[in-house]
């Protein structure tokens, strides 16, 4: 298989974060039999707490806000390998740390490391005790500079930390549990798509806005969900700044940080750093929404600007997400009168991402006075045309007609049988009223300019990941179907003559396959899943298997008070996102599939017979993979809802320099796998640094030489950033390797061309 670097200009370009995040690192923890019949001094026990107080407290917190929807308890907790757990070593050295933490009743539960260093090669993992949900590892690519690390929920009473620290490391791994989070609410992804509550069933799904066109599933893919604290739900928005230089800004609502205005004197940085921002949270589906995907997402913020007399609050990300989390931007507009119609994309309850839509905003006082925020700041809305606003929703944005951020949520009255009077602080107001940069959005998204309008950005646009799916291309992701057999088998199911089904991918090039989307139903069957997704290429049918990945995730569900715990690929229906551990680069046609190795009911979605007329479905019967439509069976053309996500590459000039006068040059040698570089004269020396997608520097040198070449025989596939500086000249990428590409001058950052 080639090897293919790609370089990207997507970062303010020298200022490179090796930042803590949820990305994993690959690996897997070692086998969890050895420690079930370990002392009970293995595991921590929660102490009990009055629930009924907690959901009293919690109802009497609503104060007009849409407020940001606490689901958990907060343990302080002081757990470390020195006072805690249990240790030991072994054969080869290595030293192991494991503690059982058990919170009786708990949902899910999530944790965070108040102290947070790892040597290189030592890994962490935080897992439920079948470890069938396993978060890492983490390494000392998760270091930062505040040494903390916030962990996702997981679900159920009892989860396992395990600290793997190789032999003869340079110094002992620094770990604290200084917090422990105990879920008394089901996350509403968890209730979705039965039990849907009344009070925002009408707000619809993101995916009923595709008739309409892709801007708002574009802007769309800058909301995120965000988990602060570990115990409260709310929204935010990803936005641009106007030296266009990638960096990953995050806009919120001010009381999703200080608990809805309670907490005095709160300290931003240290809240901003727990927070956790789920991507792509969304229903494959419009007329019955569907739970979504909940493998993206990402760790941690640097606290920025937060003005509580408006509400607004301003983060950044402590690094870019990656490629195939396909980020946008969104552009925004500070002015005092934006056009309409007006948008608000959002996450109500926790749930996937919505979308309600108004004719008509004013500047207006916010209608709760108790909360004394500043006068005619926010944005009303009278009356919302479509949908309405929910708790959890706090802090999502509105858009304009221009697809541009005027606001964010503070609260309102809205719901479905009364869609009226809701308020978004303005971006208008926030601009600058205050002085101080840490209470206003203009030092940070327009330093030394005085435009209140900013366009969107593609981080990746150079080399999108792209989610292929002939499903959405074919516009019936509302037409599909799990078809049954007379002995009530599925049809793309487990059989005597079948057990693997694919989806072809016509490919004229070369593309970078990251990972697969599944869309699955609620299945029967819930013990001993053994399932592979695979990546075959081949011209006409499956030939060469590429990779292939197991299928296993588990989730648990609340029902009259009492707690359960299901498969979560066959609990309920929804979409779940399958990544490779190394992108996979294919040339061709590929397909993608699924492989059922034991006998349990699995299957995926498939749109109905008679509403495409072109099959791209494969069953693999025997040795011998045929057309779905071609099978006496079946004989019905279909498509499967299986969608991978690729960024495609190009051979041209692959090895050819690319003559530029007066600019850096740099090539690709793909035969030596090198990068060759040329500075100008007059740039005798400067600083190189080579980062991955996921923020991690490979490579930073000192460059004294006009040429220099470097070699990278090892370097997976992926997504890479390159920059040069020296003094105040910075130089940005424009081209992507494994082209010959120019980089150019740029003094703000980045040269997006």
């Amino acid at each position: 298989m080639k090897t293919t670097i790609i370089l990207l200009c997507i970062l303010s370009c020298f200022t490179f974060v090796s930042g803590f995040s949820q990305i994993s690192h690959g690996g897997k923890p070692l086998p969890y039999l050895s420690t079930k019949s370990a002392p009970a001094a293995f595991f921590e026990s929660m102490p009990a707490f009055d629930l009924q107080e907690q959901l009293c407290l919690d109802s009497m917190e609503y104060n007009g806000l849409r407020n940001s929807n606490r689901f958990a308890y907060k343990f302080m907790t002081d757990f470390t390998p020195d006072n805690a757990g249990m240790t030991y070593t072994l054969a080869d050295g290595t030293r192991v740390w494991r503690l059982g933490i058990r919170s009786e009743g708990a949902v899910s539960i999530n944790l965070l490391f108040t102290e947070y260093e790892l040597p290189e090669g030592a890994s962490l993992f935080v897992y439920d005790p079948e470890q069938k949900q396993i978060k890492g590892s983490f390494t000392s690519q998760n270091n930062s500079e505040r040494h903390i690390l916030p962990v996702s929920p997981v679900y159920g009473d009892e989860i396992i930390v395990e600290y793997q620290e190789p032999a003869h490391s340079p110094f002992h791994g620094r770990l604290r549990i200084g917090e422990v989070n105990h879920a008394y609410r089901s996350l509403a992804r968890a209730t979705e798509p039965a039990g849907e509550p009344s009070s925002y069933s009408c707000i619809l799904p993101l995916t009923c806005s595709l008739p309409d066109g892709d801007p708002y599933q574009k802007v769309g893919r800058s909301v995120v969900e965000l988990i602060v604290d570990g115990t409260y739900y709310c929204t935010g928005s990803l936005v641009n700044n106007l030296q266009h230089d990638g960096k990953p800004y995050l806009l919120t609502a001010s009381h999703c940080l200080n608990e809805d205005f309670t907490i005095k004197n709160p300290d931003y940085e240290e809240i901003a750093g727990k927070i956790i921002a789920f991507f792509n949270y969304n229903s494959p589906t419009c007329e019955s929404p569907m739970r979504g995907t909940e493998e993206m997402s990402m760790a941690s913020a640097y606290y920025r600007a937060v003005n509580e007399n408006t509400d607004m609050a301003l983060l950044e990300l402590t690094e870019i997400p990656p490629v195939y989390y396909r980020p946008y931007y969104a552009g925004w507009n500070a002015s005092e009168s934006p056009s309409a119609p007006f948008a608000c994309i959002q996450h109500p309850g926790g749930a996937t991402k919505r979308f309600s839509l108004a004719d008509q905003i004013a500047l207006d006082n916010f209608s709760d006075s108790s909360l004394k925020l500043a006068s005619m700041s926010f944005w009303h809305v009278a009356e919302w045309t479509q949908g309405c606003t929910a708790g959890g929703s706090s802090g999502s944005p509105l858009f304009d007609s221009n697809y541009q951020v005027v606001g964010a949520l503070t609260g309102g009255n809205s719901y479905c049988y009364s869609p009226y009077n809701d308020y978004f602080y303005s971006l208008y107001y926030s601009w600058e009223n205050v002085a101080e940069k840490e209470q206003q959005l203009k030092y940070w998204l327009a330093p030394n300019q005085t435009d209140r309008l900013c366009g969107g950005l593609d981080p990746y646009a150079s080399a999108p990941a792209l989610r292929l799916s002939h499903v959405f291309e074919n516009g019936k992701y509302d037409q599909i179907e799990t078809r049954q057999t007379s002995d009530s088998k599925y049809v793309f199911g487990l059989h005597d003559d079948a057990c693997e089904y694919a989806e072809k991918y016509t490919n004229p090039g070369r593309v970078v396959v990251y990972g697969c989307y599944l869309v699955t139903p609620a299945l029967s069957g819930r013990t001993g899943l053994d399932v592979d997704i695979c990546l075959y290429a081949g011209k006409e049918k499956p030939e060469t298997l590429l990779a292939s990945q197991k299928f296993n995730p588990v989730y648990p569900y609340m029902e009259n008070g009492n707690r359960g715990e299901t498969g979560k690929s066959l609990a309920r229906s929804q979409e779940n996102f399958v990544v490779w551990d190394t992108p996979v680069e294919v040339e061709g046609n590929f397909f993608i599939g699924y492989r059922i190795n034991n006998a349990v009911d699995f299957c995926t979605y498939a749109v109905k017979e008679g509403e495409i007329t072109q099959n791209t479905a494969w069953v693999k019967q025997g040795e011998d993979w045929k057309e779905v439509s071609a099978v006496s069976d079946i004989g019905f053309s279909t498509a499967l809802f299986l969608d991978p996500v690729v960024s495609y590459q190009s051979d041209e000039t692959a090895n050819e320099p690319l003559a530029v006068q007066e600019n850096i040059l740099v090539s690709y040698v793909r035969s030596e796998k090198s990068i060759h570089l040329i500075l100008p004269q007059n740039l005798p020396e400067a600083t190189y640094v080579l980062v991955d997608s996921s923020g991690r520097i490979i490579d930073r040198q000192i460059i004294y030489e006009s040429q220099t070449t470097w070699r990278y025989p090892n370097l997976p596939v992926g997504m890479y950033i390159l920059s040069i500086q020296q003094g105040s000249q910075k130089y940005t990428l424009s081209v992507l390797l494994p082209f010959a590409f120019r980089m150019l001058p740029d003094q703000h950052g980045c040269d997006f061309v």
